[in-house]
């Protein structure tokens, strides 16, 4: 494998150029925008060359090969990063880390195969690749020239990057400092005590009857897999079969056995019909198929959510019974209907 450094910019050139129409694809279907990429500058790294967009916040997409890494900043200030990219749900996540695995396999050569692939905001490109992610001399470039209604717009691929996991890392937030002779005026808590006898009780000092709730987080996040507990990790890392059905059928052993070279098998599906993504014989979504690179891949349109299962509950009133039929319990082909034994004859 080749190595990741600045003697291979000639290679991560000519990748891009190849890779520039799938890449503006890939582009277009995550953010719903016509674009056209192709390669401009690019030879060592050098931070002090850089503009100043370099230092703003932006989009970077993050491919890990290995121990090391290749990163793509596209910069806020270009304007074509839309501002949904700033707090994403779980949709727009799902589109982020497709748009980088897809960009990844587009635009870096084939000798460099990203094993993860990550994709998030930062509000200091430069500070967060630099400082986070940790760069040395060897570093090469390559500036990719992103077009956009007339307007060209660079964005920048960098590699190696040491510790590519912490290019999005958050820096921490300075603690609240006491500064003398300032304080924040006293606000009235309202009352609303005596208030709730319309409800059939009282409301309490804040208004509800129950836990003060005012010590929760108002900015806490739902529970993502890296709250898991540190046993339970390795079972992330297990490997399910996953499997793209085209179509399914049940024909006759007769017509199995006849198959042959040359023989052909009709499903009762249409051809423009989704494909089902299936992981360990579970149907979990649809989608369609897509070329990626010289590979067959599959993008996702729908996630299917699991069967629900429901114990139906039967309501009934004070003193009602509902008589259930007893069946004779069979052993064999005779039904008993008493345990008692036969009386013996004499």
């Amino acid at each position: 494998m080749a190595e990741l450094n600045a003697q291979s910019v000639a290679d991560f050139v000519a990748s891009v150029d190849a890779g520039a129409s799938e890449a503006a694809g890939a582009f277009a279907r995550t953010f719903d925008s016509t674009v056209s990429l192709k390669s401009g500058n690019s030879g060592p790294f050098d931070a002090a060359t850089f503009p100043p967009e370099f230092w703003k916040p932006g989009l970077a997409l993050i491919m890990v090969i290995e121990s090391q890494g290749v990163v793509i900043l596209i910069p806020s200030a270009t304007g074509l990063v839309p501002d949904w990219c700033k707090e994403p749900d779980a949709t727009g996540k799902s589109k982020l880390a497709t748009f980088a695995q897809e960009w990844g396999l587009n635009l870096l050569p084939e000798d460099f195969f990203a094993d993860e692939n990550l994709a998030g905001m930062v509000d200091n490109l430069g500070q967060n690749v630099i400082d986070y992610g940790k760069i040395n001399e060897s570093a090469g470039y390559v500036e990719i020239l992103i077009e956009q209604e007339g307007k060209e717009h660079a964005a920048y691929m960098i590699w190696p990057i040491l510790e590519p996991h912490e290019v999005l890392k958050v820096p921490e937030q300075p603690e609240n400092v006491d500064i003398p002779g300032f304080a924040l005026p006293a606000v009235p808590v309202p009352s609303f005590i005596g208030q709730g006898a319309a409800f059939g009780g009282d409301l309490g000092e804040y208004g509800y009857d129950g836990d003060d709730f005012a010590d929760a987080d108002p900015n806490s996040k739902p529970p993502t897999a890296e709250d898991l507990p540190g046993f339970s990790h390795s079972l992330l890392k297990v490997r399910v079969p996953v499997a793209a059905v085209l179509a399914r059928a049940r024909k006759p052993i007769k017509s199995i056995l006849e198959l042959g070279i040359g023989s052909v098998i009709q499903f009762d599906k249409s051809c423009d019909d989704p494909i089902e993504l299936e992981i360990d014989r579970t149907i979990i979504g649809n989608g369609e198929a897509v070329k990626v690179g010289d590979k067959f891949g599959l993008r996702i349109s729908t996630m299917l959510l699991p069967k629900e299962r429901f114990r139906k509950v039967e309501i009934r009133r004070d003193g009602e019974y509902k008589k259930q039929k007893r069946l004779p319990q069979i052993i064999g082909k005779a039904p008993i209907k008493s345990l008692e034994p036969y009386p013996q004859t004499k």
